[in-house]
């Protein structure tokens, strides 16, 4: 809000992809050196590169993940719990017919 109302950059340093997520812009770092910079949606879909950097991906990405690799037909690109309780619900509707 600071940045849309009144032009002033944050820059938040953290180890909680949770709270990157939410972030308009993630820059991952590695020794040193910057490795990604993009939007999160963008950040968070190269799960194994993340790993390869000792980071991990939010929560409801990996849930997402963990579900779609068990077959349900879900989207694993998904970084919000908003939008993954969307998801979720579309699925089970989807499921209910």
């Amino acid at each position: 809000r600071l940045n849309r109302e009144m032009g002033i950059t944050i820059i938040l340093i953290t180890h909680y992809m949770d709270e990157a997520a939410q972030a308009d812009r993630v820059i991952v770092m590695d020794k040193g050196e910057v490795c990604i910079d993009a939007p999160p949606e963008n950040v968070f879909t190269d799960r194994e590169k993340l790993r390869e950097m000792g980071l991990d991906v939010p929560q409801v990405t990996e849930l997402m993940y963990l579900l779609k690799k068990k077959g349900f037909p879900v989207d694993d690109k998904i970084i919000s719990a908003d939008a993954c309780t969307k998801e979720l619900l579309r699925v089970l509707k989807e499921e209910s017919k």
